[in-house]
């Protein structure tokens, strides 16, 4: 078994198993944190201990207050330690203390995260974690002394509240709405807010936040707060609270405070013993449930805390979720995996990317650099392709879910908030196309075309059934064409920052065509021979106009030496060696390649030029060279600084489909030299000042060449290049597509890899298959066995349920 331990940087290291990744030094380059979601109740927390909790949505109902600021990183909810006997103050992550330390962990797993200090001869553990299926977060706290004399000391949690949008910047304003209570019965203290920021039909600011937070202690406590003027004190700070400090808890509460919550527990150790305490924080619906009183006072539906309270404070029940959310994430993520010769690429495939993609952005839609909240119709649809090797019927529900935000016209919302449905309309062409060509997908996994029968309501009116949905986006793209024969870009494509490029409707995209090239054939298959619904005249029509595209492509949009990004509205060309700023632009190379728009001769020809000048030490940038000077007739863009983000930096969403271009030309070792250049962990192994992000989660985006900071990672966790990636490992790189027909097997292998060993679900069976490379090649299969018996050609047809072994040899 591989012992991931040997990936280690200068601030820590993967656990033997991969499943944590173990921060020994707090000084992080940046805040390297923690998604953790069960799917609607989430909390980010970074290896200092800052960050947030939220329920639904990260920006519209926060329950604890957190300001952005990844210098200092100094907001968040805290647990101090107090000597009772000599007044010593610290904490219990880093933050906000900073105490001297023996030893520091801090471990992020999946669904949890774990600090850990050695100091003198005391030892502290923290975990915290959300439970799999309630909105209730745990904090498992034990307190160890290792020494020959008796220890008096005293926890107490401090955060403070937010309840609603955040963040609250306007804070003298938001508390005037929060109410807090104390119930003594349940050891906790609740807080509600008369204010929520949605707009009602009685106006703006003029409805309850629907909601009740708890924060509970699992024994009586020996002192609570609701006052961050007595618990930090005129002048104080988070690391000098004077009121916790002291030892001093008023035990005020009300409408008059500005609004906190801190519990103190007194714990006393004789040598040797451990004691283990549990604390709670949660949200429920006001509605779940009876009323109950708190501090005098009825708070409407706030029975559901006491039942989650009851629940979760015992420690043996604690533990017992805790081990219950170890479990679920360890069979989620052993459902599908991979076994080649590089711990790197399995590492990252087998765990941490289905993490990312699931508990970051499928459903806490956040991360530590940026928190939305909302429904991309784009971003979390392709995310959902996750789902496809773990639980297909997800996928099929995230795409129904996409179809009720379309309007009856074919058109989409770009994104929209969950609990207020409220979404922009999209004049971004590709936005409506996502769901076609995921579904496409879906039954390519499935076989599942049945489902194009579901009637589905529109966002406006009336409902239709998924395949109109589909066809009506589709026909809504084929209107928007010039008179060139290539689609319009509208107020962007994929890259939202070519914001102004398409504004009169006369700029056109080139990756939009060959984007759309590929589910016009794709759809025609559908309509004409797999759909229970079959429109053969339409199949016909979307082949015609496949065909004129692609003639279009490749008259208007070849330069000579690889085809352009775009054309403004006023015509002039974008990507294009005659432009002084972004003369070449990635995505419409590969979706060239991946979608055959391309000959094979020009197949080639932009793979060498894409090599050439875009690839670099962490990927493929978007384009080069980057944008200097705004414009405002492109967009955004140009804008940002040169090599950050889309402008000129590696944008992995982006990078991510340059492997899958090479592995369809065959080229294995240029495919994984780009794989390893995304890989967060070789990156941090080799120099995790450069590159200052996670190990062990995947950034949006990182520095390009024109940045004063080339090679360093941005914003992470929050990416849909974590699911794609993941795809990609398994369908390009280990071969394994799913059509029609079955699991095709084509493999595109570095010729030094003599085996590759992947466990694949498909339709109801379990596949484990096993690739002989005894030759060096990268690919081509010579033979192929399933259960010892000989196939024909390369293709596994769908089976039976249960387990079988494949066998492939290359030539």
């Amino acid at each position: 078994m591989t012992n991931y331990h040997a990936f280690t940087c200068k601030y820590g290291h993967f656990s033997k198993d991969g499943y944590e990744f173990i921060i020994t030094d707090p000084q992080t380059p940046r805040p390297w944190s923690n998604i953790i979601c069960n799917g609607d109740f989430g909390l980010a927390v970074s290896q200092a201990g800052g960050g947030f909790t939220w329920r639904t949505h990260t920006n519209m109902n926060r329950l604890t207050r957190w300001n952005q600021d990844l210098i200092r990183d100094d907001w968040g909810k805290w647990l101090y330690l107090r000597n009772r006997d000599t007044g010593t103050l610290r904490s219990l992550a880093y933050q906000p203390v900073q105490s001297a330390y023996d030893a520091y962990e801090a471990r992020h797993g999946l669904g949890y995260t774990t600090f850990f200090q050695k100091f003198g001869e005391l030892e502290s553990e923290w975990t915290l974690f959300a439970a799999k299926d309630d909105p209730v977060e745990i904090w498992i706290v034990t307190l160890r002394n290792r020494g020959a004399q008796s220890r008096r000391l005293q926890l107490a949690s401090y955060f403070e509240w937010n309840l609603g949008a955040a963040p609250d910047n306007h804070r003298e304003f938001h508390k005037l709405f929060i109410d807090t209570r104390y119930n003594a019965g349940l050891n906790a203290i609740i807080a509600a807010k008369a204010l929520w920021e949605v707009p009602t039909e009685r106006g703006h600011w003029n409805t309850d936040w629907p909601y009740l937070g708890f924060h509970a202690l699992g024994e009586a406590p020996a002192g609570w707060d609701t006052s961050k003027d007595k618990l930090i004190g005129r002048h104080g700070g988070y690391h000098n609270p004077k009121g916790i400090r002291n030892g001093e808890f008023s035990g005020a509460s009300g409408r008059f405070e500005d609004p906190a919550a801190s519990l103190a527990a007194n714990v006393s150790l004789s040598p040797g013993e451990e004691k283990t305490v549990i604390f709670l924080l949660g949200q429920i619906d006001k509605q779940a449930g009876a009323d109950f009183v708190a501090g005098g006072r009825p708070f409407p539906g706030g029975e559901q805390a006491a039942l989650f309270i009851r629940k979760y404070a015992d420690e043996s029940a604690a533990r017992a979720e805790l081990e219950k959310v170890k479990a679920f994430w360890k069979e989620l993520t052993g459902q599908a995996r991979v076994e080649t010769p590089d711990p790197a690429f399995d590492l990252l495939v087998n765990v941490w990317l289905k993490y990312q993609t699931i508990s970051a952005h499928l459903w806490g839609r956040t991360g530590y650099y940026q928190q939305s909240g909302a429904y991309g119709f784009r971003d979390q649809m392709q995310s959902s392709q996750i789902w496809l090797l773990h639980d297909p019927p997800r996928m099929l529900e995230h795409a129904r879910l996409n179809a009720r935000h379309q309007f009856h016209k074919g058109t989409v919302l770009h994104w929209w908030h969950p609990l207020t449905e409220i979404g922009l309309p999209t004049d971004m062409t590709d936005d409506l196309l996502w769901l076609p060509f995921m579904l496409n997908r879906y039954f390519n996994e499935t076989g599942d075309y049945e489902a194009l029968q579901e009637a589905i309501p529109y966002y406006d009116a009336g409902e239709g059934t998924l395949q109109e949905h589909c066809t009506r986006a589709i026909e809504v793209v084929l209107g928007r064409f010039s008179e060139r024969g290539l689609p319009l870009m509208g107020a962007g494509d994929w890259c939202d920052g070519f914001s102004a490029v398409g504004l009169d409707w006369k700029g056109e995209s080139v990756w939009l065509g060959m984007f759309l090239y590929g589910i016009l054939a794709q759809w025609a298959e559908i309509l004409e021979k797999r759909s229970p619904l079959p429109q053969p005249e339409l199949a016909k029509t979307y082949r015609e106009r496949a065909a004129k595209l692609k003639e279009a492509l490749n008259a208007h949009a070849w330069n000579g030496q690889w085809y352009i990004c775009a054309t403004k509205d006023d015509g002039t060309p974008m990507g294009d060696p005659s432009n002084e700023e972004n003369q070449i632009y990635l995505n419409s190379q590969t979706w060239a390649i991946i979608h055959e728009v391309a000959g094979e001769k020009r197949r080639e020809q932009i793979a060498d030029a894409m090599l050439k000048y875009l690839e670099c030490d962490t990927g493929m940038q978007l384009f080069h060279p980057a944008y200097h000077k705004p414009d405002k007739y492109i967009g955004y863009i140009t804008r940002y600084a040169p090599g950050l983000r889309e402008n000129g930096g590696v944008y992995t969403h982006a990078a991510a489909w340059s492997v899958t271009a090479l592995a369809r030309l065959g080229r294995a070792e240029d495919a994984l030299r780009i794989f390893h250049k995304l890989n967060p962990i070789l990156h941090a192994q080799r120099d995790a000042d450069r590159y200052v992000a996670e190990p062990y989660a995947l950034p949006g985006n990182s520095d390009g060449r024109d940045s004063g900071y080339y090679g360093r990672a941005g914003w992470s966790w929050y990416t849909g290049s974590a699911g794609w990636l993941f795809t990609i490992a398994f369908e390009e790189i280990c071969g394994l597509r799913a059509l029609p027909e079955g699991l095709q097997i084509d493999p595109c292998i570095p010729a030094q890899w003599p085996r590759v060993k992947v466990v694949r679900p498909f339709r109801g069976a379990i596949y484990h298959i096993t690739i002989e490379n005894p030759h060096g090649k990268t690919g081509g299969v010579k033979e192929i066995f399933l259960n010892g018996k000989k196939l024909p050609g390369n293709l596994v047809v769908p089976q039976p349920p249960g387990s079988y072994e494949v066998k492939i040899v290359l030539e």
